[in-house]
C-alpha cells in the first residue's frame, strides 16, 4: 500500500515537472516574441526618422543689422491683397459748335413797283380794238402812294396811248390797269409795245430798274 502511494506521488511530481517545463517554454517564447516585436518597431521607427524629408528646406533670410550690437527682430511677413484694377469708362465729350451770330439785315422800308403780268384780250388785228391788261405789284415794305403809269403802242412812237394815275398800293399788294386801243395800219414786221409804272419817279423805290415791261405785237392783217 505504501509502495503504491509512492508510485503515485512520483508520477504526480513527474507530471508537475512537465507542466512547469511547458509553461517555462511558453513564457520564454512569449518574451522572445515581445522582444522581437519591440525590436522591429524600433528598427522601423529609426528608419522612418532617418529618411530624408520631402519638404524643401527654407533658406534663412539674412536681415540687415540696423543697429550695431542690437538683436534685430525679424518682421512677420504679411500677405497683402493686390486690389483688382477696375476699368472705368471715360465719358465721350461731344463738342458742339456755337452758331455764329449773323447780322440781321435791316428791313428796307421802301416800296418796289414792278409789272407782274402784261396781256392782250386777243392778238391785235389791224382795224380792230383790243384791250391791254397790266398787273402792277408792290413788292416793298412800304405803301407806294399814288403814281402814274403809261402804255405805249410802240416804243418808237412819239407819245404814249394811255396815261393814268394809279392809287396807292399797300406792301405786297397790287392793282390791274387796262387800256383799249386799235392799230390803224402796220409799219414793218410788227411793233414792240411797252408799259411803264411810276413814270415821273415820284415813288422812292428799292429797285428802279424793273418799272418797264415790253411785249412784241406781231403783224396780223
Amino acid at each position: 500500500m505504501e509502495e503504491e502511494q509512492k508510485n503515485i506521488s512520483s508520477e504526480t511530481k513527474s507530471e508537475e515537472k512537465k507542466i512547469t517545463s511547458k509553461n517555462s517554454f511558453l513564457l520564454s517564447l512569449f518574451i522572445l516574441l515581445i522582444i522581437a516585436t519591440a525590436g522591429g518597431s524600433y528598427f522601423y521607427g529609426t528608419r522612418k526618422v532617418a529618411s530624408p524629408s520631402s519638404t524643401p528646406s527654407v533658406e534663412p533670410t539674412t536681415e540687415p543689422n540696423l543697429t550695431s550690437g542690437s538683436p534685430t527682430a525679424k518682421p512677420i511677413a504679411t500677405k497683402t491683397s493686390t486690389p483688382k484694377s477696375t476699368v472705368t469708362s471715360t465719358p465721350t465729350v461731344i463738342t458742339t459748335s456755337t452758331p455764329t451770330a449773323t447780322a440781321t439785315a435791316t428791313p428796307n422800308n421802301r416800296a418796289d413797283l414792278y409789272i407782274s403780268n402784261y396781256v392782250f384780250n386777243h392778238e391785235p388785228v389791224m382795224g380792230e380794238p383790243f384791250t391791254v391788261s397790266v398787273s402792277i405789284y408792290n413788292n416793298g415794305n412800304t405803301e407806294s402812294g399814288n403814281f402814274v403809269w403809261e402804255w405805249w403802242a410802240a416804243t418808237a412812237a412819239p407819245t404814249y396811248v394811255c396815261r393814268a394815275t394809279v392809287p396807292n398800293i399797300v406792301p405786297h399788294g397790287g392793282r390791274v390797269m387796262t387800256c383799249t386801243y386799235t392799230y390803224g395800219g402796220w409799219t414793218g414786221p410788227g411793233y414792240e409795245s411797252k408799259a411803264i409804272v411810276d413814270v415821273d419817279n415820284n415813288v422812292n423805290e428799292s429797285n428802279e430798274t424793273n418799272n418797264t415791261y415790253t411785249r412784241n405785237v406781231p403783224v396780223i392783217h
